[in-house]
């Protein structure tokens, strides 16, 4: 073991690649010049976790009245959005009208292929304080139940009286109208964060780490801040990268004599007007880096490791009774039986899945829209008995993967649903298209060069005009391509004008947050996060979780990162083992090619003279095995 003389890590952040590792909340955008606040503000009192039927049918006399409380930084352009889809518009329908304050706002406009309409603001009639939007006319309205914020009332009698507590059919309802207002505005705070910084790994790179360190910082932010704006840096730090300790001003953390081994920082943006916004244009970390290496190890092989994660949090379905009997019932591991790739594994399900009901797209005995339920939607799928469509397809093969312990969400198209599935194999996220058609033989995935894509691959070469490269990929069909698909046939790339994930999958435990129908009509519900290509919203401005961020959408999963540290005993190394595996149960590792065998995160690996390798990988609750990391090290007991 040899003390080393302190080693210096630089590092900035200030290009988009850089900026681009860094979570973020809502209402960030990263420019050019930098990470600034996005002029945007989404105001909404309710998520749309109701039914397609809990209505409000506006006439000349059944008013709906929607209120919002503004600040004086609101009082600036917009647009009211509100759903308007529950039933078709005929002609003896009453055009719809829109009063603000009183002042009539015009024109009234649908979204392209939503249920959702809109009318500009533009700042006029807005005022600080109560501002009532008032609805008559043709349509309806949508309610979501709730007491609070009583920001929803109903007038039966043209505008003379209002009831905040019965809305709805049989005033039946005790809720808000979904009615959102979108403000061409700053938001007041938002906040970027660093993904976590192992200080010991960064200056040592692939080599045996100290097992002590002690480091001294120096991080510094370079920003714009006009008038109005402000933008605070901070940090905090952890010994082992799991107990964290207090954010603190970057200063505070500066003047720490020996910080410890793992720092995050945070940059917390402001604008007090809402009509400005100050700008992170770099982030700079110098750290002198203390402790001692083993000048008798040297690694010689190592498998990186790409660590991708979402800026937001993700409920992954557990081990559930409910799914256990999915699997069992329905023999789910012999209908993958046979396949030796996750690929051809999750080909074999969606096949399946689409079989369940060869006759899609059929209301059944019942006239019902089942919920995102496998159990239920197999069981009425004999007949059918309900409506089984592309939503109930994708919601198939979502939860049956979930039950052989692989990892798969919904993403939502316009006006199609698919799903996507993580394959270890290609270290990827992978879409699967369980229902784009009646015929049954349809169902497929799509490749570019041999390799299977995903929602924003395809997007992106829909939106190049690329889809002549894209391949066709049916289970049972021949192959075809992009360029030959017929709308009438099949769900074509036009429905990738848009797309959204739900930020969880365990939906066979619990229908909330979410819809109960979904897709029974246009989407409602702002439970899903909609990928924009932009910070401000164009395609889905009527929700408040939309990101352009590609790892918020695409997070890497079941990797397993080894980290070497040296120990005070000569010829043996600390190993530290690192995952995001959803449903974790453990560790297997194999040294030198031996038996696999369980371990902890930690574990003391002895050397013997010459090369030494190391494998380990994560398992999850299912018994589902990650990828596999590889570590070989050359260990000379004799070198100075």
């Amino acid at each position: 073991m040899a003390q080393e003389a302190p080693r210096t890590l630089e590092l900035t952040w200030h290009s988009r690649s850089g900026f681009e590792q860094c979570t973020r909340e809502i209402g960030v955008e990263l420019a050019r010049e930098g990470l600034r606040l996005a002029a945007s503000v989404l105001l909404q009192d309710e998520r749309g976790m109701t039914c397609i039927r809990n209505t409000e049918a506006l006439s000349d006399d059944v008013r709906a009245r929607k209120d919002f409380v503004l600040c004086k930084s609101d009082l600036v352009d917009g647009r009211l959005y509100f759903y308007t889809n529950p039933r078709p518009a005929s002609p003896e329908d009453a055009p719809m009208t829109v009063l603000v304050n009183g002042m009539r706002l015009r024109p009234v406009k649908a979204l392209p292929s939503t249920g959702w309409s809109f009318v500009r603001t533009l700042g006029v009639g807005l005022q600080e304080g109560t501002n009532s939007f008032v609805f008559s006319g043709g349509r309806q309205l949508l309610i979501e139940n709730s007491m609070w914020p009583n920001r929803s009332a109903r007038s039966t009698d043209g505008g003379e009286t209002w009831d905040f507590d019965a809305l709805g059919e049989q005033g039946m309802n005790d809720g808000e109208y979904l009615v959102r207002l979108r403000l061409e505005r700053y938001p007041e705070r938002a906040v970027v964060a660093s993904p976590p910084l192992d200080l010991a790994t960064m200056v040592c790179g692939d080599g045996p780490c100290s097992h002590t360190v002690a480091a001294r910082i120096k991080l510094t932010a370079t920003t714009d801040e006009p008038r109005g704006t402000a933008l605070a840096l901070e940090a905090r730090t952890s010994a082992d990268g799991c107990e964290w300790g207090r954010w603190a001003p970057a200063a505070e953390i500066n003047k720490l004599g020996a910080a410890p081994r793992f720092l995050q920082w945070r940059a917390v943006l402001s604008s007090s007007d809402g009509d400005a916004t100050p700008i992170l244009k770099a982030v700079s970390l110098s750290a002198s880096v203390a402790g001692e290496l083993p000048a008798d190890v040297t690694v010689i092989e190592k498998t990186a490791v790409e660590q991708t994660v979402s800026s937001f949090r993700f409920a992954y379905q557990r081990p559930y009774e409910r799914l256990t009997r999915l699997a069992k019932q329905y023999k789910l591991k012999q209908v993958i039986s046979g396949a030796e790739s996750d690929l051809e594994r999750f080909v074999a399900v969606r096949n399946w899945c689409r079989y369940s009901a060869e006759k899609g797209w059929d209301m059944g005995r019942t006239d019902w829209c089942p919920p995102w339920d496998a159990l239920v939607i197999l069981e009425m799928n004999k007949d059918p008995r309900a409506l089984c469509m592309c939503t109930h397809y994708s919601t198939l093969f979502v939860q049956t993967a979930l039950a052989l312990g692989y990892t798969a969400r919904h993403v939502i198209l316009d006006h199609h649903c698919v799903a996507e599935a993580w394959c270890d194999d290609l270290g990827k996220w992978v879409l699967m298209d369980t229902g784009c058609s009646h015929d049954p033989a349809r169902n497929c995935h799509f490749e570019h060069d041999g390799e299977p894509l995903n929602a924003l691959e395809i997007r992106r070469l829909w939106q190049a005009r690329r889809i002549a490269e894209i391949g066709v990929i049916y289970p049972k069909r021949r192959k075809t391509t992009g360029d030959k698909l017929v709308a009438a046939e099949q769900c074509d790339f036009t429905n990738y004008r848009r797309f959204g994930i739900p930020f969880r999958n365990n939906h066979l435990q619990t229908p909330f947050p979410g819809e109960v129908q979904h897709g029974h009509g246009e989407y409602y519900c702002d439970a899903y996060l909609w990928w924009e290509d932009k910070a401000v919203p164009t395609q889905s401005p009527e929700y408040g979780f939309t990101s352009c961020r590609e790892g918020d959408f695409y997070p890497t999963l079941n990797q397993t990162e080894i980290t070497l540290l040296a120990t005070e005993t000569g010829g043996v190394l600390r190993v530290e083992l690192r995952t995001h595996t959803p449903n974790f149960a453990a560790f297997r590792l194999r040294v030198d090619g031996k038996r696999w065998q369980r371990t902890d995160a930690k574990w003391a690996w002895r050397l013997k003279a010459g090369c030494n390798a190391l494998e380990a990988c994560a398992v999850n609750a299912f018994g589902v095995e990650g990828r596999v990391s590889r570590v070989v090290v050359e260990f000379s007991p004799d070198s100075d």
